[in-house]
């Protein structure tokens, strides 16, 4: 979903977030009035779980309210990764602020504003100058030889003292400069800009890390409210690699938010909500795609994996991808994939994405039937267990021996209860002889069932 820039809780919010979303805003917008600068929380979730579209549902929302009532906050959404490469998140934040103002802000506002922007250019200079030296090893030109062709005007701020203590202090004065203006423009008693910040803990440790110091340092702005998306143990490792494993980190983490909330995970109804969304967009697309797949509970066995293997929003939309081109059919194909073929396939796309382990040794039989079924109990009750392992069983280039004291001896089945399978084998069809290790090579070889 995240590919669609155009997101809103109307039309994307398949797992059902929107009633967070509005208990979570209404928190932000009365907490902020208990905290003396801006207000920062972080918003916690695995890579995957979505967070970057409930940010820009958010965001949308907030939108289409401010329509109807200007006095509401405005929402940006700042994605760090996009900016880590320039090295420095006090110029992407100030830009992206600057923008509001100008779009916001009456004419009458215009004397602030450039106050605001004569502020950022200054700290600009410093920036520049600060990176010179590695940008000039890097690129082999040097910015500041070009900054002298500038005009007068730029030329007159950038800083010609070259001893550290007056480049500090002139430093120094620049950023209380830019915090002012920052105040003058959104300061307030109440919120005037929701920050989304996106995709921080992709960035560079030392860039992550950076980004955190300038927000808690420079845009301390009471009128500002800050949203951090994050997996948190994957922001963790960064300040923890720039500190060493000795760091608190929960204790580190705490100088930046004043509150840490988790993004809910999907619930069931969710998430086959968004796996019948992913169907008609990567198994059946119209005049682009034609699926060999023809089980009309193809969308309930992927969320039943989905659910027992606990993937992400992103994962299911990985293996509806997996799914969707090896099961791709054409006008000359005739009738559909046997639905023991179509079951094997959805369960070896999903350990893919999951399970990579399992994946590989099922796809070169190196997997033993005792181990397997171990692993399909740990995840569901013994008789969705037994579905999937029947499925596994009727698929092997070798024979298992003893199949029913398998199932007995690993408690897919009860003493002496009995196991009819030809249903399964049936299933398979001629594919029987190639099953699994024949769909591990369709899906690595990025191949389709259809071909000849």
């Amino acid at each position: 979903m995240s590919e669609n820039s155009a997101l809103n809780f109307k039309d994307y919010d398949k797992l059902e977030r929107k009633c967070f979303c509005e208990k979570l805003e209404n928190f932000l917008l009365i907490e902020h009035d208990f905290v003396e600068g801006s207000l920062v929380v972080s918003l916690n979730a695995p890579f995957g779980s979505g967070k970057t579209t409930f940010l820009s549902m958010w965001k949308d929302d907030f939108e289409g309210r401010k329509k109807m009532d200007e006095k509401l906050p405005t929402a940006i959404i700042l994605n760090a990764w996009e900016s880590d490469y320039c090295g420095d998140p006090l110029l992407s934040i100030v830009a992206s602020l600057i923008h509001v103002a100008e779009t916001d802000e009456p004419k009458e506002a215009a004397s602030r504003l450039k106050l605001l922007r004569d502020a950022a250019e200054d700290i600009a200079w410093f920036s520049i100058g600060s990176t010179n030296s590695t940008f000039s090893k890097w690129a082999g030109i040097d910015p500041l030889a070009g900054v002298k062709l500038a005009k007068e005007k730029k030329e007159s701020k950038k800083p010609k003292v070259l001893d550290f203590v007056t480049l500090y202090e002139k430093r120094t004065q620049s950023l209380q400069k830019l915090k002012a203006a920052l105040r003058e423009n959104f300061g307030g008693e109440h919120p005037k800009v929701f920050i989304f910040v996106d995709e921080l803990d992709r960035c560079r440790p030392d860039y992550a890390i950076s980004y955190l110091e300038t927000i808690k340092h420079v845009f301390d702005i009471h009128g500002l409210v800050f949203v951090l998306a994050v997996d948190y143990g994957q922001l963790e490792s960064s300040a923890k690699a720039l500190f060493g494993e000795g760091l608190v980190f929960s204790e580190y983490f705490r100088k930046f938010v004043q509150r840490s909330f988790n993004l809910p995970m999907p619930s069931e109804a969710g998430l086959e909500s968004l796996a019948r969304h992913y169907a008609q967009n990567y198994i059946e697309k119209q005049n682009k795609r034609m699926s060999m797949i023809k089980m009309p509970d193809a969308v309930d066995r992927i969320t039943e994996l989905s659910l027992a293997l606990k993937m992400t929003p992103r994962q299911i939309q990985e293996v509806f991808r997996i799914v969707g081109h090896t099961s791709i059919g054409n006008v000359d194909t005739r009738g559909g994939l046997y639905w023991c073929i179509g079951s094997a396939l959805i369960l070896m796309a999903s350990l893919k994405v999951s399970s990579q382990p399992y994946y590989v040794s099922l796809g070169d039989e190196s997997e033993t039937p005792e181990n397997f079924a171990a692993f399909l109990l740990s995840l569901f009750k013994p008789k969705e267990a037994r579905w999937w392992f029947s499925v596994y069983a009727t698929s092997s280039q070798r024979q298992i021996n003893d199949l029913p004291g398998v199932f007995q001896k690993t408690g897919l089945s009860g003493k002496d209860e009995p196991i009819d399978l030809n249903p399964f084998t049936q299933g398979w069809g001629s594919y029987s002889y190639a099953g699994l290790p024949k769909i591990y090579q369709e899906i690595e070889s990025a191949s389709t069932f259809a071909q000849k």
